[in-house]
């Protein structure tokens, strides 16, 4: 049965277990958060096709991730500072209206994976993103720590697929992947793609002076 969600529409895709923080000053946003809190639900963040947030030009794909709200600071000018985390995946399957905010009739894919194979892509995909993250950092001299993923192969898919410093597009098709199983035999191949991708852009930059160290952040949270 289809139900209702309020939907932000944005230039980022938001995975299941991660952070989302958005700085909110457009009135229909507003109107969203307020609307979510007087009810204590969910929104929907969608990714736009554009690569758009603002404005009448938007084009929303049809896959996103409910975000529950975990704090809301007021700040000047009538503008919000808004924490969520992504809790579960969604389907649009028809709009409803675009004001005063973007509201749709979604469902909700199932996760259920009976793949047995689940357990040891899991593992596989631990020791990749270890090496990727050692890629990563190794070349501005920070060391890895200590690395764990969770147990569960679904929030494991999700944490990489959250991790991977890839465009907005991969991350899009990496969501909508219906299985964690088959998430993570993709992420498998995603990590070694990007590990021998950034290891080549380091050993071109080893010549140079240090320089001011490569950005990276995931935004994942077990609560």
């Amino acid at each position: 049965m289809d139900s209702s969600l309020g939907l932000f529409v944005l230039n980022s895709v938001l995975m299941p277990g991660a952070v989302l923080r958005l700085h909110v000053f457009e009135d229909r946003y507003k109107a969203l958060i307020a609307h979510c809190q007087e009810r204590h639900a969910p929104f929907g963040v969608l990714l736009d096709r554009n690569g758009l947030e603002v404005g009448e030009g938007l084009d929303p794909v049809d896959v996103g991730t409910t975000a529950e709200i975990r704090q809301v600071t007021k700040l000047g000018a009538g503008r919000l500072y808004v924490i969520a985390v992504g809790v579960r995946r969604f389907r649009v399957e028809r709009l409803l209206a675009k004001s005063p905010f973007w509201q749709a009739a979604v469902s909700y894919p199932s996760e259920a994976d009976d793949n047995r194979e689940s357990p040891v892509l899991r593992d596989l995909a631990l020791e990749r993103f270890r090496e990727y993250l050692h890629a990563l950092l190794s070349g501005c001299g920070q060391e890895l720590d200590a690395l764990e993923l969770p147990a569960d192969a679904c929030a494991s898919s999700y944490l990489i697929a959250d991790a991977l410093q890839v465009g907005m597009k991969v991350k899009q098709a990496l969501l909508e992947v219906a299985t964690p199983s088959n998430r993570l035999r993709a992420e498998l191949a995603l990590l070694e793609e990007e590990t021998k991708r950034v290891r080549m852009w380091r050993s071109r930059r080893a010549p140079q002076a240090q320089e001011t160290p490569a950005s990276f952040s995931a935004r994942f949270s077990r609560n």
